[in-house]
């Protein structure tokens, strides 16, 4: 996924929100607007899991020759042990990861 459309995806849905929260509660309208309120956050959320994440603690696995044999580290968003040689997303919670070192 392209990250520059998930960015601009993120922001229209927070111009949204914003737009939505300027609607007068004395309408009568307060259960609808938080409802969509609460769609577009959840789309937001959705959005943020596919730009990748810094893996926390990434620790690198060699062989006894010094190959590298797989890199270990914690899902930024969850706290859950990841490995690279099988995740480029985290099994709990699907955020995306980036295992570079910088």
């Amino acid at each position: 996924m392209d990250e520059k459309k998930v960015r601009e995806a993120i922001k229209a849905m927070e111009n949204q929100i914003a737009i939505i929260q300027k609607i007068p509660k004395y309408l009568g309208l307060k259960e609808k607007t938080d409802k969509k309120i609460e769609e577009r956050q959840t789309a937001i959320e959705a959005l943020e899991k596919q730009l990748p994440k810094k893996v926390d603690m990434r620790t690198e696995y060699k062989d006894l020759n010094g190959a590298m044999v797989c890199f270990e580290g914690f899902c930024p968003s969850c706290g859950c042990a990841v490995e690279y040689y099988r995740n480029k997303s985290c099994n709990r919670c699907t955020q995306m990861l980036d295992w570079s070192k910088n």
